[in-house]
């Protein structure tokens, strides 16, 4: 841009912010008339002393268009023809930031000129918006000039104070937000352009036009493109934080930036043991495995010290994972991770944190109270905050009215090449360690005020795996809480514990042995191993509850020496998350034992989260030496075998024990009477008795099947091989019985064995 003397006078009036003409010269298409005249003494009165004036004709001239405009800095800034020497730059701005530059727009010609304005980011980053806005007289922003429109620039009037030919414009550089296209070593910049395409004809007299030839393009000043270009760069700072679990820190500070110089204050990261065997691992009571990390630091305001709970520190996942035991209330429970931000950017940063989604945003199932600091749940009731690693204090939210970004969360200042420790404390609920619980993972967003919006720049994960779990009587879905305390029937005069496989256990009655079926259900987040012992009072003798797979093999003990206490306790393989264990409670119980309930009393302890378990409501039923049941059942034609039990003695087909029936006077009404014996011995002489019914006279009676030899007595009377004549009255009494042996006497029944006999009665 050349500055000749009435632009020169132009500039200083727009650095004092007046309005000045632009141009002196005359304006186009003007008509300039010329009359030339003579002046004489009049020759035919010599002696006048007035003079004779004579006129020529009236000469036309045309002021033809000389065109030309400017584009300048309003502030009268010297040119800056290209963007690394640019006569105006902005340092520090933020992504998202819009930057403006006001300039102005001059007709420095004679003729009106429409200028097609462009921006030119001629070795800008890709990225940035630019856009030109009109401003009005008070300097406020009027309306936008869409790129490639057109500005209309007048001829000034030298007659009148306004400045006809002047365009005040603002151009507005605004910055990308998405941090892949901003970078600390982005340069952005742009310049307006304008160009004038000509209409004059190669007459300029009969076709003045704008005074540039018709169809050519023509720019500032008449000179090349791009040869007067008043440029505004941009560098930006780019946030650069690296947001980690807690690790080998470089130049450590606290929330407000200070330098930490006692290096007890960050948990150091070393090896720690966790519940990470491998599930169905067999016989190890600590089912842990050593992985790098550290423990859970005690009150924030001392010395961290082995608070309880582990951490695992997963750096290349960007997580950590704490492994808590169980306690003894139901109290909430609290994890304090340690985490640390690093800057890498060039400029110390301050930075905010807010758990967030995976896109970074805020996570909105959480709500912040700044007076506390804590942020909460409101579906979940987990409680998050983030505390300063030196007081323990929560990290309060800045209030610098200096920050770029207006802070919502609490605020740690990072400089750069430093590492933030802060310290995230997770408080959730633990009503019980029963029931099934999922992990709690909260995703800490790290957002740098110096961006546009509130995401996070840079997450990382923290992670508690809570324990819980079950132990009971086996029920037909997962879970261990069977509706009815399970009752196991032995009997003691047997001899003989049979082991027991997969789904059966040991049947009443028939052995000494009772089985109780149990569950193991890990309804945490870890794996973990259970201890499992018990015992039974029998009245002074306490027998050990042995524990069985469901292979039939016992599970491993903690101790092999028979003398140790630990011998009876027992150990299940590691159990998966939100897994179960079936295995087999096995009592033997003591031969002779007296009749009574005795109670099992069962414990189980996780191994590595310390939670304990009892199941107290299993009953070993000691039955008397034997019992001998009868069972009477009447002919029914089209009843099933068993369908109708009596007495733990299954009816016979066609018979029923309870069902209706009917019979017409002269018809026999055929019963069946069963006896059997339910002792561990067998029973002397055994036999089957039944009286004539009222209304009824006697019809048969036999048993079924026949053996080699029947006695029969009737009304108490003696034994005798011949059977009762038909026809006897009603009441009578009527026995019969084997006597395979001659003796004239019933035999005996076997243990477990049963006497049929087939008994008629004829309706009077």
């Amino acid at each position: 841009m050349k500055l000749n003397t009435k632009v020169l006078a132009l500039m200083a009036a727009l650095a004092a912010g007046a309005a000045s003409a632009a141009t002196t010269e005359t304006t186009a298409g003007t008509t300039i008339s010329n009359t030339a005249s003579a002046e004489f003494t009049d020759p035919t009165n010599p002696g006048s002393t007035t003079p004779l004036t004579a006129t020529s004709n009236t000469v036309s001239t045309t002021v033809l268009p000389k065109p030309s405009f400017d584009i300048v800095y309003t502030d009268g800034t010297a040119d800056g023809n290209t963007l690394d020497n640019a006569a105006k730059t902005t340092t520090g701005a933020v992504p998202g930031q819009s930057i403006p530059t006001n300039y102005s727009l001059v007709n420095t010609g004679n003729v009106a000129l429409d200028v097609v304005l462009n921006a030119d980011t001629t070795g800008s980053a890709a990225g940035a918006t630019v856009q030109y806005f009109r401003l009005n007289a008070d300097g406020s922003r009027g309306a936008e000039i869409p790129l490639g429109s057109t500005v209309t620039l007048a001829v000034d009037n030298p007659a009148t104070t306004a400045d006809e030919g002047l365009v005040n414009i603002v151009q507005v550089i605004t910055l990308p937000t998405d941090p892949t296209k901003i970078s600390p070593t982005s340069v952005f910049g742009a310049s307006p352009e304008g160009s004038v395409v000509g209409t004059a004809g190669p007459d300029l007299l009969t076709t003045p036009g704008n005074g540039y030839a018709t169809g050519t393009t023509n720019y500032e000043e008449n000179k090349a493109e791009n040869a007067d270009l008043q440029f505004t760069k941009v560098t930006v700072y780019a946030p650069a934080l690296d947001n980690n679990p807690n690790t080998s820190t470089t130049n450590p500070v606290d929330s407000a930036g200070n330098p930490i110089t006692d290096p007890t204050k960050i948990p150091p990261v070393t090896s720690v043991d966790v519940p990470t065997l491998p599930v169905g691992t067999t016989g190890d009571n600590t089912p842990v495995v050593a992985t790098p990390g550290y423990v859970t630091p005690g009150a924030p305001t001392a010395d961290p010290t082995p608070g309880g709970t582990p951490i695992a520190s997963d750096i290349a996942g960007d997580n950590q994972i704490a492994y808590p035991k169980a306690d003894t209330n139901t109290t909430p429970d609290t994890v304090v991770f340690t985490n640390t931000l690093t800057n890498i950017g060039g400029a110390v940063d301050k930075v905010q944190l807010f758990p967030a989604l995976a896109d970074g945003t805020p996570d909105p199932a959480y709500t912040f109270d700044p007076a506390t600091g804590t942020f909460t749940n409101s579906t979940t009731d987990v409680k998050v905050r983030f505390l300063d690693p030196l007081t323990g204090k929560p990290i309060p939210v800045s209030t610098d009215p200096a920050d770029p970004t207006k802070a919502i969360y609490p605020t740690v200042t990072v400089p750069s090449g430093s590492t933030a420790v802060y310290r995230t404390e997770v408080t959730y609920p633990d009503t019980n360690d029963s029931d099934p619980i999922q992990p709690i993972t909260v995703l800490i967003g790290a957002d740098s005020l110096k961006d546009a919006d509130t995401k996070s720049n840079s997450n990382t994960t923290d992670t508690i795996l809570p324990p819980a779990a079950q132990f009971g009587d086996t029920t037909p879905n997962q879970g261990a809480d069977a509706p009815q305390a399970p009752v196991q029937t032995v009997n003691p005069g047997t001899v003989g514990t049979p082991t027991p496989t997969a789904g059966i256990s040991s049947p009443d009655i028939t052995d000494r042995t009772a089985v109780f079926p149990m569950d193991v259900v890990n309804n945490g987040q870890y794996n973990d191993s259970f201890t499992l012992s018990g015992s039974v009072n029998f009245g002074g003798t306490t027998v050990p509850v042995l524990y069985y797979a469901a292979d039939g093999s016992l599970l491993p003990r903690v101790s092999t020496d028979s003398a140790s206490p630990d011998y009876n306790k027992f150990i299940t393989p590691v159990v998966a998350p939100g897994e179960e264990l079936k295995v087999f409670a096995v009592i033997d119980t003591p031969v002779a034992q007296i009749a009574g309930n005795y109670t099992v009393s069962q414990t189980a302890v996780g191994n590595y989260s310390t939670i304990t378990m009892t199941d107290n409501n299993d009953i070993i039923r000691v039955a008397p030496a034997g019992s001998i049941a009868v069972a009477k059942f009447v002919a029914k034609s089209g009843v099933a075998a068993g369908s109708n039990p009596i007495n733990g003695i299954d009816n016979p087909a066609d018979y029923t024990a309870t069902g209706a029936n009917g019979a017409l006077p002269g018809q026999t009404i055929s019963y069946k009477i069963i006896g059997k014996n339910n002792y561990n011995t067998a029973v002397s002489n055994f036999s089957l008795c039944d009286t004539v019914p009222a209304n009824t006279t006697f019809a048969s009676i036999a048993l079924n099947p026949a053996p080699s030899k029947t006695i029969y007595r009737v009304n108490g009377g003696t034994w005798s091989a011949t059977a009762p004549t038909a026809g006897l009255a009603a009441g009578t009494v009527i026995c019969v019985a084997p006597d395979t042996d001659g003796n004239n006497l019933p035999d005996a029944l076997a243990a477990g064995a049963t006497l049929t006999a087939d008994f008629g009665a004829t309706v009077k």
